[in-house]
């Protein structure tokens, strides 16, 4: 949903990171990013396959059953099973998941009763540092 005017600023700056990080790593073999002639975003190499993005949510710890999942076998004499409206669980716990274009790297969940501050942060970022070395 940018404009155009926004959307080449933002080429524009990554083309600069992307200069900065071959002077750095004097690596010649990094991606340029243009926009081609259909005003779409073009890339010669696999630079975007080596980034890694990550989210937090929160995940509801159970689900109610659906009404095919409720269904039982019974006798067509025996009384009507009586149901009661079921809510999702108040119970909830954090997600934490790291992917990359080829799947999920690390999908780490909170226990709960407890909150992120920055030690458990920095031990899912170990747990994720482990994950990347393992693949």
């Amino acid at each position: 949903m940018l404009k155009e005017d926004h959307r080449l600023q933002r080429v524009e700056i990554s083309q600069r990171l992307l200069q900065r990080c071959q002077q750095d790593n004097g690596d010649e073999d990094m991606t340029h990013i243009g926009v081609g002639p259909g005003g779409d975003f073009q890339a010669n190499n696999n630079f975007f396959d080596n980034l890694i993005t990550g989210d937090e949510t929160w995940v509801h710890l159970n689900t109610p059953e659906t009404k095919r999942d409720s269904m039982t076998w019974k006798h067509p004499s025996s009384p009507v099973t009586k149901k009661f409206k079921v809510q999702r669980s108040a119970v909830k716990v954090m997600a934490t998941m790291f992917w990359d274009a080829k799947g999920v790297i690390l999908l780490h969940i909170l226990p709960q009763g407890q909150c992120i501050n920055a030690a458990r942060y920095c031990s899912t970022l170990d747990r994720l540092k482990e994950a990347i070395r393992r693949k």
